[in-house]
């Protein structure tokens, strides 16, 4: 980790940003446009750069030298997912500054992809807290899923273009090799069997385009949504990648879960909040209430 630290006089908060240089397609002078913003202010500001390696262990140890009020992500979902974990079930809130691809949970909650209105909402922000699910050992603060779009992920993580366009057309290509899968559900005390195409596990409503994969859901209830799409239709993609339509219900059925487990006959493609996870035959998750404080307008 590379390390940016900029103090101004009349101390009165501390702001700990860590920041993905490799987010989106853009590259984007985070420190000094932060520096800039915060010049005159009554802020301590400390900038770190995160490697592709770091570790959540990394980002606890700088929030334990610096002692900050406010811990703020630089970068899309995985680097939101990554200080995320370092911070669960404290006292201390995130801030978001969007810089990835996607941003799925910035649009989520309302975060503006402007980085100088992202900076001011540091300062004028409440914080909420949203829960979270486990899944695998791992924190999802919006949507992981098994199947056609992990699928999409994979061919966008290795893609050279990024942006909607990348992901747009690393969709229409996973409807060609989509495949049904035979799958074993539990969620909590019901156990059904079911062919799907995908599995969404969804604590998010939408996708960052906009589409509505899971219109009763809400970050601030106490249960999370298991989406299943039972049938593959270039329609229901194509809401998916432009439109803000909900899902046809013939073709998805939403449950409302605590904890879930997902057992297959194949390996089938995984991700979790943008972050291809390569494949898998069992999948277990469960409820983490209260997860995190994030600030939104």
């Amino acid at each position: 980790m590379v390390f940016n630290r900029v103090i101004f006089t009349m101390q009165t908060t501390v702001i700990l940003f860590f920041i993905n240089p490799h987010s989106g397609s853009v590259r984007t002078p985070w420190p000094a446009l932060i520096t800039e913003f915060f010049s005159g202010r009554s802020v301590d500001v400390h900038c770190v750069l995160l490697e592709k390696d770091t570790l959540p262990n990394q980002i606890t140890e700088q929030i334990n030298i610096h002692s900050p009020n406010l811990v703020v992500a630089v970068g899309g979902d995985g680097t939101i997912k990554l200080v995320a974990t370092a911070l669960l079930r404290g006292t201390i809130p995130l801030g978001i500054i969007p810089a990835g691809s996607a941003n799925g949970l910035a649009y989520e909650l309302g975060i503006p992809s402007d980085p100088t209105e992202a900076m001011q909402l540091l300062l004028t922000g409440k914080p909420i807290t949203i829960h979270g699910i486990t899944i695998q050992n791992e924190i999802c603060l919006h949507l992981a899923d098994i199947g056609l779009n992990a699928w999409a992920m994979k061919k966008f993580n290795r893609g050279n273009v990024r942006g909607w366009w990348g992901y747009g057309w690393a969709s229409l290509q996973s409807l060609y090799y989509s495949r049904m899968h035979q799958i074993s559900l539990q969620i909590d005390r019901q156990s059904m069997q079911q062919k799907a195409a995908m599995i969404v596990l969804a604590n998010g409503t939408a996708y960052r385009t906009g589409a509505i994969i899971n219109p009763e859901g809400s970050l601030l209830d106490h249960h999370f949504e298991v989406v299943v799409m039972k049938k593959i239709s270039l329609v229901e993609t194509l809401k998916m990648l432009f439109t803000h339509q909900p899902f046809n219900p013939d073709k998805l059925v939403v449950y409302e879960a605590q904890q879930v487990h997902i057992r297959c006959k194949k390996r089938i493609p995984f991700q979790i909040d943008g972050e291809y996870r390569g494949k898998v035959k069992n999948i277990d998750a469960k409820i983490v209430t209260n997860a995190i404080s994030i600030l939104v307008p």
